[in-house]
């Protein structure tokens, strides 16, 4: 099962939490927030809308009535409207029933859509009700940080290897994960049976591990390089460009 997310962070909230010692990596934390998806074509998305009939859009708006279902449920509702869900997301009222029927979310009539149900529904839907397990390859900054994010074991990820050249990360673990040498990256993968790679690396390094990657049979990639990848048409990227988020926002401040 592939997954389906967007991921959004605060590459200035990247801190420092553990001083680096000859045998100890540094830890880093950062602000992550997962959230509703980028804009464009996504392939992982295009997977979904292909195989179950849904549309990109629909998949998009998917995370939007999940974060209303759990704030709901952890007051005990029982019953939310599609009112009460276009009130929260700004979407309108026919296009949540749509979406939520799409996804087979269980509703009762003239009262709405059983929370407790189309969480589960949604979940089941974006691949997020079970663990998959991935491994990460590059682990400075923005990787160690991400090593350190317990959060996408809520969305159906699990970081359970990560890769590096540096020998003072090579060896070591980092947030409790250990980091094993590039070269190693093929008797892992396939001794986990791992599908889903997450790229932290310089962009002259990118395409390289990505076709030893292919050729391993990674089928999903998460790519936060600046650069697109050249991959089979059965392997799914998804790039994340912060750079341009970030010029998207230095815009629209400059707009105001």
């Amino acid at each position: 099962m592939i997954l389906v997310f967007k991921i959004s962070v605060n590459i200035s909230s990247i801190k420092e939490v553990r001083t680096l010692t000859k045998n100890t990596p540094k830890e880093y934390y950062m602000d992550i927030k997962i959230s509703s998806f980028p804009r464009g074509e996504n392939l992982f998305m295009g997977l979904f809308s292909k195989k179950k009939g849904i549309s990109v859009q629909t998949v998009r708006r998917l995370p939007q009535y999940l974060r209303v279902l759990y704030d709901r449920h952890a007051y005990g509702r029982l019953l939310v409207s599609s009112t009460e869900l276009a009130e929260e997301t700004q979407v309108p009222p026919i296009v949540i029933k749509k979406d939520l029927q799409a996804v087979g979310a269980p509703s009762k009539m003239r009262a709405g859509f059983k929370v407790k149900g189309t969480i589960a529904a949604i979940e089941t839907f974006l691949g997020w009700d079970n663990l998959n397990k991935a491994f990460l390859i590059g682990a400075g900054h923005l990787g160690a940080a991400l090593l350190g994010f317990s959060g996408f074991k809520n969305h159906g990820l699990e970081i359970v290897a990560a890769f590096d050249t540096h020998p003072e990360r090579v060896g070591n673990e980092i947030n409790g994960i250990h980091v094993y040498h590039t070269a190693q990256m093929k008797s892992v993968i396939e001794e986990k049976k791992l599908q889903i790679a997450i790229l932290t690396v310089p962009v002259a390094a990118a395409q390289g591990i990505t076709d030893t990657l292919v050729a391993c049979g990674v089928k999903a990639i998460w790519n936060f390089a600046p650069v697109k990848l050249n991959v089979p048409p059965d392997v799914a990227v998804q790039q994340e460009d912060i750079a341009s988020g970030l010029a998207e926002l230095c815009a629209r401040l400059k707009a105001k």
